[in-house]
């Protein structure tokens, strides 16, 4: 049973993606696993056995590159998926944690140019104001608005693209919850309507009665 877990959990990497969706996952391992063996396997149970798994060969893995035993030791299917699994996790790992300081960058970059942006087009608003005649003034006082302005509509426009891909992921994220809740609503509801059904049934019985 360990190896079929081992397959299914590298089949269909269930520690991989958004939170929402990891139970969904584990799910799907557990149900896959199930059917095989044709008993109920919790998807708990799948994971935190998977995971006990995992620490378990890590826990070994150190003690022998510490110690420098193992090395002729028969390599197993099991050790073969353990340590595929654990190169998987580590790359997922290290490409989300660059994903996440790119963007960070990415964030602190538009800032700094914003703030720039305003300095300079502040400059160049007092200095053609002293430097310019009256009506030179007026006209190199609009131009420099424009200048804010078109800045302040770049700036809108970057903020709105990513608050349209922030709001994307939350409507999927939405979709699952309430694909979850539906589901756990369904099982709920049969409690509720044996409970009517009984009710009406005793109170025709009690009417009969009078």
């Amino acid at each position: 049973m360990d190896l079929a877990l081992l397959h299914e959990v590298l089949r269909v990497e269930p520690y991989d993606g958004e939170y929402a969706t990891l139970t969904v996952r584990w799910k799907t391992v557990a149900a896959n696993i199930s059917a095989y063996f044709e008993r109920d396997i919790p998807h708990r149970s799948a994971r935190d056995h998977y995971e006990s798994m995992l620490e378990t060969f890590k826990s070994t893995d150190r003690a022998q590159r510490l110690w420098g035993t193992g090395s002729e030791e028969k390599v197993t299917e099991e050790v073969q998926l353990l340590q595929n699994l654990v190169d998987r996790r580590e790359a997922k790992d290290e490409a989300k944690k660059a994903k996440k300081e790119k963007d960070q960058k990415r964030r602190d970059a538009m800032e700094l140019t914003g703030l720039q942006l305003c300095l300079e087009a502040e400059q160049r608003v007092a200095k053609r104001y002293c430097t310019a005649g009256t009506a030179q003034k007026n006209e190199e006082s609009d131009s420099a608005l424009q200048d804010l302005l078109d800045f302040e509509k770049q700036k809108h426009s970057d903020d709105h693209t990513y608050r349209l891909e922030r709001l994307e992921f939350g409507k999927e994220e939405k979709k699952i919850r309430l694909a979850q809740m539906s589901e756990s609503a369904k099982c709920n509801d049969k409690p509720e309507r044996l409970l009517i059904e009984m009710g009406k049934l005793i109170q025709v019985v009690a009417d009969k009665s009078k």
